[in-house]
């Protein structure tokens, strides 16, 4: 980009740079816009996985605002050329104190190239889970079973252990329930595993668990999983798993 060229056309002075950053601010704008609602039609058309459409537009808009920063430093006659010379001087400083946005975006990239993580999975860091909604080169946004939107920076994602839980079609529904004193946990346990199959979204091929976890003051700790396909019922699932566990607990304390 010959800067000098761009800057020629635009004589410094205090109205005539506000209105051309205007102007400048406003094309970059339209542009990513444009580009946007492309992107989105070029991945309907070819079928592009949708992770990759997200990547590209944050790709395109980072590019459009650094051309549009460039431009509306010339316009303020500063030197560019001069400034990324400074930048260089205190390039380490500067690297420093963003080293987490830049580990973040090179996260991305890796996220990108490994495909361990694409939208529309659930996947689970930091005792955090849900389904990814975006995925962008310096963070991930997934959305809860309870509809809370978590914004995870990719870095996390690349030095955190987190659990893709797509690998597997089956969704598993944890429950921690603590079991009186008074109740036989070996009769708690036969009982479960057969009328948990009672529950109609409870899938038949993956067999429900049930694990001492510790005795405490009010009885022992157990928990319970079942495992279902439809993630997005997952609380109301979890009801129905905790009202068929009371029921069964008040049979056996009778």
């Amino acid at each position: 980009m010959n800067l000098d060229y761009i800057a020629q056309f635009f004589p410094f002075s205090t109205f005539s740079f506000l209105v051309y950053t205007v102007i400048t601010l406003i094309i970059s704008f339209i542009l990513i816009k444009l580009f946007s609602f492309l992107i989105n039609k070029a991945t309907k058309k070819f079928d592009i996985e949708i992770t990759i459409k997200y990547l590209l537009k944050d790709l395109v808009k980072y590019l459009i605002y650094i051309v549009a920063f460039i431009i509306i430093l010339t316009l303020a006659g500063i030197d560019v050329n001069g400034l990324f010379v400074s930048l260089g001087i205190v390039g380490i400083t500067i690297g420093f104190a963003a080293r987490d946005i830049i580990s973040s975006f090179v996260s991305g990239i890796f996220i990108l190239f490994d495909k361990t993580v694409k939208v529309g999975e659930i996947i689970e860091v930091q005792n955090i889970k849900g389904e990814v909604k975006k995925l962008g080169f310096r963070t991930t946004t997934v959305v809860t079973p309870d509809n809370l939107i978590v914004t995870i920076p990719n870095g996390v994602l690349a030095k955190t252990p987190y659990i893709n839980h797509n690998f597997f079609d089956e969704q598993r529904i944890d429950l921690d329930v603590i079991i009186p004193f008074n109740v036989d946990i070996n009769k708690f346990k036969d009982i479960f595993i057969q009328e948990i199959f009672t529950l109609e979204w409870v899938l038949e091929d993956s067999p429900p668990r049930v694990i001492v976890k510790e005795m405490i003051d009010t009885g022992i700790r157990l928990k319970i999983s079942a495992w279902a396909q439809d993630y997005s019922k997952i609380e109301i699932y979890r009801l129905n798993l905790a009202d068929k566990v009371r029921k069964i607990i008040n049979d056996l304390g009778e």
